[in-house]
């Protein structure tokens, strides 16, 4: 009988024994006898680089594990496409291939981006090893910035050029493939506002045949954006709640552009129920009023932006009462559909002025901008004096931007300011053309220095030809006399004009100098002028208010005291403040004339719906009375042009029967009315729309015979619009205006062009 006990423990032993033997086998496998190393394959590299990475050669113990690491290190070391290793009669044989360096890297197929733009996106420059990772990569950031310009089917592929010695050259491919604009943009969720209410709301639009402006290319990063300003619109409507569950762009099947899917939750709509100022710095009717001016009511829909606005008026009015450091914490409280709104308000520490560092001014002196602050070191800090300051800087017209950093500002007595400012050219030669219906083309030429020597200094020279006019002036600006507020000025210019028939001339030289002080905001000038006039006349059906004076050389002598403020946030396009000018003049020190002369100008300047839009007001006052004599026509007052737009300079107003030549008029008023606002114009271009109206008249002379209009006293009405921008030179105007309301003997001008004149 067969003994399987004893066959089952014999095959026990054999497998032990074969386990063993295999386990001796695997050992002796594992450590490799290798006596020499050789390398094939390597062109630029030598073999000392690649036997660094195996560790302690030429004593190195091979096994499988160790060779394994060794290959690894050597493509991680990314100079090498392929590698292979082979035992063979105790050598190690590494076959190499290097990757190439690039050569040269060039695009082909590119047009609508260069190849500059290209070359500062891409992973792969010049000189650099080839590597299949930033090749891929490098695709993948051309690809992203044509989907940035809708041009999402680009296809990039890569050709290898081999140019021998281990180099190649690179050539990008580009497919830039058709433009993929936004098809449609739906709206899912929304009750209480259209799509097409919504679609005017955010920047992204849809293609149409007529859209010149806006942008109807899908770029994915413009959808958060979009987000935003949804959520804007709808929080300043009440909706504070509103939500946008899903912004997202999808391609059509058939490749031809995106729809634009936006799903969104509006919530509910919140009114407001009460508003609380809780502060010891005020008692209850100074808090009752000051809930008045603020932008938020009882009653009204909450609205987000007037909410925020709401906080810094409350800022700025503790501020200017001489709280620097007030705390204004709001907070809300909703109830049902109702919102409760508070405002916090505490002192904070008073401080004193540490120190006063400037930055960014390279060639203005720190001087010039220290004498326009009200401030110096050890002085209590005043958040009311830093704004004056910071906007007294700004209308200097040195500076770009001028912005302050506060320091230290946990400190328990004291606080550094900082002011730091961007400077601009403030020398200018400026070559302008304008444009007027009567006139035709005008020349302007000018040389400017608004900070001669880094010093506040200004110098100027303007000249500016036309057909029937000319005018030179040559000015200089001492602003700071002996650095104190102490204005030395002086003027010296001359005028030749001529009638739109060319037959009454008139000439008029004269220079002027003066002395200012300013007192806070307040300047006070008192100047003296001389000037000598001289009219021509071709016809004696010329007024007596001119032939007086034909071929007379009038000599006229005065002085003027004026005041003057300027409160504008800039110096070229304001959006806030005021600015007004108050002079009088007695001629008689001298000279052939003797008069009385008063004139009040006035510019303000107020945004609205949070600066999207500015209204303007101009008005102007004046009159001019004879001491024993009668006023000669060049000191009599000209209205029109662009201070009556619509009609000529100089044509409203008395006028000569016989040619219809203004001989001015001694008095005046005018009033002027003018929207503007950048607003539904594209932004990268500056541009500005503004509607205007003007009212005016002029009369009175001391000649009655030979003048029509002496003594009409009925207003002049204008209505019209234009384009202006901001250029180097100044800004640039194109307008429009019509009459409404004028007399037969006026003259118009509907067009107008121009370079340096402002409303």
């Amino acid at each position: 009988m067969f003994n399987f006990l004893k066959f089952f423990l014999l095959l026990n032993k054999c497998l032990l024994i074969l386990f063993i033997l295999a386990k001796l086998s695997l050992s002796y496998a594992d450590e490799l006898r290798i006596e020499k190393v050789k390398i094939n394959g390597t062109k630029r590299l030598s073999d000392s680089f690649i036997l660094n990475f195996l560790p302690e050669y030429p004593n190195t113990k091979f096994n499988n594990e160790v060779l394994n690491k060794f290959t690894k290190d050597l493509y991680n070391s990314g100079m090498f496409n392929k590698i292979s290793l082979k035992v063979d009669n105790y050598t190690l044989l590494i076959n190499v291939e290097e990757y190439p360096i690039i050569n040269e890297v060039f695009f082909s197929g590119n047009d609508l981006l260069d190849d500059e733009t290209l070359s500062n996106i891409i992973s792969v420059n010049s000189r650099d090893i080839y590597n299949k990772i930033d090749l891929s990569d490098s695709i993948e950031k051309i690809k992203v910035e044509y989907q940035k310009i809708g041009r999402y089917l680009a296809e990039v592929n890569i050709k290898k050029i081999e140019i021998g010695e281990g180099r190649v050259n690179l050539n990008f491919q580009i497919n830039e493939g058709a433009l993929l604009v936004v098809k449609n943009i739906n709206f899912i969720g929304n009750k209480k506002f259209s799509d097409n209410e919504l679609r005017s709301k955010i920047s992204t639009k849809e293609d149409a045949w007529y859209k010149i402006f806006g942008s109807n290319k899908f770029i994915p990063e413009r959808l958060d954006y979009d987000v935003e300003k949804l959520r804007d619109f709808y929080s300043q409507r009440g909706y504070i709640d509103f939500t946008v569950k899903v912004a997202r762009g999808d391609l059509l099947p058939d490749f031809s552009g995106f729809n634009i899917n936006f799903i969104i939750n509006e919530g509910k709509r919140y009114t407001i129920d009460n508003i609380k100022i809780n502060s010891s710095l005020l008692d209850d009717k100074k808090i009752k009023n000051l809930l008045k001016e603020l932008n938020l009511q009882k009653g009204e829909f909450f609205d987000t932006r007037a909410f925020d606005e709401s906080t810094k008026y409350l800022i700025k009015y503790f501020e200017n009462t001489g709280y620097s450091f007030v705390k204004v914490v709001p907070s809300i409280k909703k109830r049902k559909n109702l919102i409760d709104i508070n405002y916090n308000v505490s002192e904070g520490e008073k401080k004193f002025i540490n120190k006063i560092t400037i930055i960014g001014n390279t060639r203005t002196n720190d001087s010039v901008i220290r004498r326009e602050l009200s401030f110096l070191e050890g002085d209590p800090f005043n958040k009311a004096k830093l704004n004056l300051s910071i906007n007294s800087l700004k209308r200097l017209g040195y500076f770009q931007t001028v912005n302050y950093e506060l320091q230290n500002l946990n400190s328990s007595r004291s606080v550094d300011i900082i002011i730091k400012v961007k400077e601009i050219n403030t020398g200018s030669a400026t070559f302008g053309i304008g444009y007027s219906s009567l006139n035709n083309t005008s020349f302007t030429l000018g040389l400017k220095e608004r900070n001669f020597l880094g010093e506040g200094k200004k110098l100027r020279f303007e000249a500016n030809l036309s057909e029937k006019k000319n005018t030179y002036n040559i000015g200089v600006t001492e602003p700071y006399f002996l650095d104190r507020h102490l204005s030395l000025f002086g003027n010296i210019y001359d005028q030749d004009s001529e009638n739109s028939k060319g037959d009454v001339k008139t000439n008029k030289t004269g220079f002027d100098f003066g002395v200012g002080l300013k007192l806070n905001d307040i300047s006070q000038t008192i100047k003296y002028n001389f000037s000598t006039s001289e009219t021509t006349t071709a016809t004696t059906s010329t007024a007596s208010s001119i032939t007086g004076e034909e071929g007379k050389e009038i000599k006229t002598s005065s002085i003027t005291y004026g005041l003057f403020q300027d409160t504008r946030d800039n110096y070229f396009n304001p959006t806030s403040g005021y600015r007004w000018k108050f002079e009088n003049t007695l001629a008689g020190v001298g000279g052939d004339t003797k008069f009385y002369k008063s004139v009040l100008n006035i510019k303000s300047f107020y945004p609205i719906n949070y600066g999207d839009y500015v209204l303007g007001f101009r008005s102007g006052l004046g009159f001019v009375s004879a001491i024993d004599d009668k006023i000669t026509s060049s000191n009599r007052f000209v209205i029109g042009g662009k201070t009556l737009r619509g009609f000529d300079n100089g044509g409203v107003g008395p006028r000569d029967t016989g040619n219809n030549q203004a001989v001015g008029g001694n008095n005046f008023y005018n009033l002027s009315f003018e929207l503007k606002s950048k607003k539904f114009l594209p932004e990268d271009t500056g541009l500005e729309w503004f509607v205007f109206s003007d009212i005016g008249s002029l009369w009175g002379t001391d000649y009655k015979s030979g003048v029509r209009g002496y003594d009409d006293k009925e207003p002049r009405v204008t209505n019209g619009f234009g384009l202006s921008m901001i250029t180097p030179v100044g800004p640039l105007q194109m307008l429009w205006g019509y009459p409404v309301q004028s007399e037969t003997y006026d003259i118009e001008e509907n067009f107008q062009f121009s370079i340096g004149t402002s409303f």
